[in-house]
């Protein structure tokens, strides 16, 4: 079988697994478009949207869950320039990397939201 055969069936059965766990990876840019800053975590709810007929041709709503995040509150500014990947765990093949990331685009940031949740763990 030739390699993008089996590239092709890989992506096919990482679709079609049922228990799959989703990811985003959010990197704000410059005006440059070059990155500052990324976001990365489990994706708990959202969509993505994209209209070719109309003004706004891509949106995004995301709700990730980070660990280990610090970020700087000036780079997510609103009217910020960001680059969207959407991630799928890899559970078919070990050979391959843990995540598949696919772009999905350059956003701009019209509104952002953090939360904290401390967690203790009482042995």
């Amino acid at each position: 079988m030739r390699y993008e055969d089996s590239y092709k069936q890989f992506l096919k059965e990482l679709h079609e697994n049922k228990n799959r766990e989703i990811y985003a990876r959010i990197t704000v840019l410059s005006f440059s478009e070059l990155p500052l800053e990324t976001i990365e975590g489990r994706v708990t709810g959202g969509s993505i949207n994209i209209d070719g007929s109309s003004a706004i041709r891509r949106s995004c709503s995301l709700t990730i869950t980070a660990q280990n995040f610090k970020y700087n509150h000036y780079y997510w500014g609103l009217d910020s320039k960001f680059k969207l990947e959407i991630g799928i765990k890899n559970k078919v093949d070990p050979e391959m990397p843990d995540i598949i990331w696919f772009n999905k685009g350059i956003f701009i940031l019209t509104t952002f939201n953090t939360s904290e949740n401390t967690k203790k763990i009482f042995k």
